[in-house]
């Protein structure tokens, strides 16, 4: 039998079983939130910073010269949001701010504290998930989960 959803454009017809995927799903990506968080909680030097401002020094890292504008683009949120989490990097000597290609967009480079904090929050944040996962996930398994997600996420892009 067929549940119905409504959300602001319409509804949306779907199985209860696909319903309770998806809410899973959703349950899921909270849990995942909440432990890396929590891990991030324990450690003296990551704990100052939110997973958000760390995956902004993570983009920045990835892609030398990127204005705020464009990060802003890759985590979907607006260029405020970005301009508080770059404050912060920078107050904290994780990034420097120059003026950039344009005039009007100043880029933002990450520095060697920046590198080495990312560095370290990978080594932390991943082995604590290596730990947990291989308690119930082969290597493959895993690998082929985190496909299934960057197929996910190169829809919502």
């Amino acid at each position: 039998m067929a549940c119905t959803i409504h959300y602001s454009l319409g509804c949306v017809l779907m199985s209860k079983e696909m319903t309770k995927a998806f809410i899973q799903f959703s349950e899921a990506i909270w849990s995942i939130n909440a432990y890396v968080g929590g891990i991030m909680a324990q450690d003296a030097e990551l704990k100052p910073y939110s997973t958000q401002q760390l995956q902004t020094l993570r983009i920045i890292n990835e892609h030398p010269d990127i204005s705020q504008g464009e990060i802003a683009a890759i985590q979907g949120v607006f260029k405020t949001a970005i301009s508080n989490r770059i404050k912060k990097l920078e107050q904290n000597s994780l990034i420097i701010i120059d003026s950039g290609r344009d005039k009007r967009e100043r880029s933002v480079k990450i520095t060697e504290k920046g590198i080495k904090l990312i560095e370290k929050s990978e080594a932390i944040i991943f082995g604590h998930l290596n730990e947990l996962l291989h308690t119930e996930f082969s290597d493959e398994e895993i690998v082929t989960f985190t496909r299934q997600l960057d197929r996910i996420n190169s829809l919502l892009k």
